[in-house]
């Protein structure tokens, strides 16, 4: 258990991937998918700001030796990071009467590429 104190961002990432999996779950009730997914994305952008601030990871990026590992999870967050803004402007839509097609597909890539996300952060360290 000593990861859970060596690595409360784990914790947070863990917590981050299961709002997103609950709010995909409970997609039918808009009352609690929205706030879910909203928190989700929320936390996961600040978590990315907290990074950046504290440790520079953007920055960083170019000094490191690039393993493949690192730079699967590099894109990988990226991809995240597109998915996120492609599902707030679909869901949007979709909550102003305008059904997106393009919504729950994107969903559905964004829980493999968020749990990938996951795992490979794990796996880094």
């Amino acid at each position: 258990m000593t990861w859970i104190t060596t690595h409360p961002l784990k914790l947070l990432s863990i917590f981050v991937c299961a709002l997103i999996v609950l709010g995909v779950i409970l997609r039918r009730r808009r009352n609690v998918h929205i706030p879910l997914m909203l928190s989700a994305i929320g936390i996961d952008l600040a978590m990315v700001l907290y990074l950046e601030i504290t440790r520079h990871v953007v920055e960083s990026v170019p000094k490191r030796p690039m393993t493949p590992l690192l730079g699967i999870h590099i894109s990988i967050s990226v991809m995240v990071l597109v998915f996120y803004g492609v599902q707030v402007y679909t869901g949007i839509q979709n909550s102003r009467g305008r059904r997106s097609r393009v919504h729950p597909r994107v969903a559905w890539v964004l829980v493999i590429t968020r749990l990938g996300n996951l795992v490979t952060s794990f796996m880094l360290t």
